[in-house]
Order: C-alpha cells, then structure tokens, then sequence
C-alpha cells in the first residue's frame, strides 16, 4: 500500500504548465481539452521525478488586437489534480511585424507559475507554426523514494521552450513537444528548512489541444445608397 501511495504522489506531483493556444488571440469564447505524456531525460537514480503536461479542459476568452492596440485573452483550464487548475492571462502585441505574431503572458496556479512569451508566423486561417519559450517556478512537492518510508521534497525551477504547430479553422488542433531544463532543490521531509541537496530537471514532453471557438457571424455589408436622379430641365 505504501509502494502504491509513493506512485501515486509521484504522479500528483509531476504536472508541469502548458501553455495551450498561440501567439494571435481570436475573437470570441474557445473551450479546448489538453493532454500529453512526458519522458524523463536522465535515469531514476539522478531525476526522480518525472514531469507530464496537464491534463484537463478549459475556456478562453479573446479579444484581437488591431495595428494600433493589443489583443487580449483570459483563459481558466480544469486540471486532472484539481489544485493544479491553473489561470493563462495573455497580452499579443498590436500590428503583425514582418507577417509576425507575438506576445506574453503567465500561468498561474495553486502547485505552480509560469511567465511565457511567444512568437509565430500564423495564416489568416489561424494556422502556423509558433514557439513557446517559459520560465516556470514549480511549488515545493513530494517526490516518492521506493521502498523507503519518508517522501522528500522537491522545488523545480526550469526552462521551458515549446515548438507547436495549429492546424486551420475554428475546430483547431494544437501539436507540441516541449522541454523542462532546469533544477529541483530536495528538501528533507520532516524539516522543511533542512536542504539535503540538489538534482537535475530534465525531461520531454509531447502532446496536443484540441480547441473550438464559437464563430461569430459576419455582419452583412449595408447597401450603397442608390444615386439620386439627376434633375429634369424644363421644356
């Protein structure tokens, strides 16, 4: 039971924040579901916990920005471990230099932050390939030690670059392989004060966002004015 209960901690505690749209904002409310799975690059002995992307499903809510003023969005995604649920408040830059779209914005939540920027080349179907380059601060959590009786803590703190590429049209696909560089400090489990030292993070993950936005209906252009007859002359 206790071997299963460290698995299960290990689990909770490995969600890492994903960043789950692109740098244009679009109009309008999108909801969006995510998941993915992640990979550790160094061996149990040297990394002992593993990162994984969040699972979950969300809303947003967008406004575009034009050549003269920012675009805006706020989104809130549902997570798997509830206390993960996290707030994405994103600001796009205004005009698109060079056909380039960018932007930053943060993730927050009870277990992590995140402060992102992003820069892509995106269609005016709303498709193209984009990077997402973070810096998250993981809040401190235990990690499991197999076959021990005590859990100790860990604090990640790590890079995060992202490629991603979204396909067109309102029912989106978002595809993306990101990174986590960085390192963790262990902390001892009955002396929270009590570093006993430090261990590298790095892993890979991939995954999708699945996204639909509501269409706004095109407002129809309103008629010229038809041209008023010229006068008659009288005979």
């Amino acid at each position: 039971m206790k071997w299963c209960s460290a698995l299960l901690l290990a689990c909770a505690a490995g969600c890492a924040p994903i960043v789950t749209h692109g740098p244009r904002v679009e109009q309008g409310i999108t909801g969006y579901i995510t998941m993915g799975a992640g990979k550790s690059l160094c061996g149990p002995e040297t990394c002992e916990s593993i990162l994984v992307p969040q699972l979950g499903a969300g809303v947003r809510y967008g406004w575009t920005a034009t050549d003269s003023t920012p675009g805006f969005s706020a989104g809130f995604t549902y997570s798997a471990p509830v206390v993960s649920s996290e707030l994405d408040l994103y600001v796009q830059a205004p005009g698109s230099q060079l056909g380039v779209d960018a932007g930053a914005g943060v993730l927050a939540a009870g277990t992590h932050v995140m402060a992102y920027v992003q820069l892509g080349r995106m269609q005016p179907d709303g498709s193209g390939w984009y990077t997402t380059q973070g810096y998250a601060i993981l809040g401190r959590r235990q990690i499991a030690i197999l076959l021990a009786d005590n859990y100790e803590q860990v604090e990640p703190r790590y890079w995060a670059p992202t490629v991603a590429y979204r396909t067109g049209g309102p029912y989106g696909m978002h595809y993306y392989v990101t990174g986590a560089f960085g390192t963790a400090e262990k902390y001892h489990p009955d002396r929270p004060g009590v570093r006993t030292g430090r261990q590298p993070v790095r892993s890979v993950m991939a995954g999708i966002a699945f996204q639909v936005r509501r269409a706004h209906p095109t407002r129809p252009a309103t008629p010229a004015p038809a041209p008023a007859p010229p006068p008659t002359q009288p005979r």
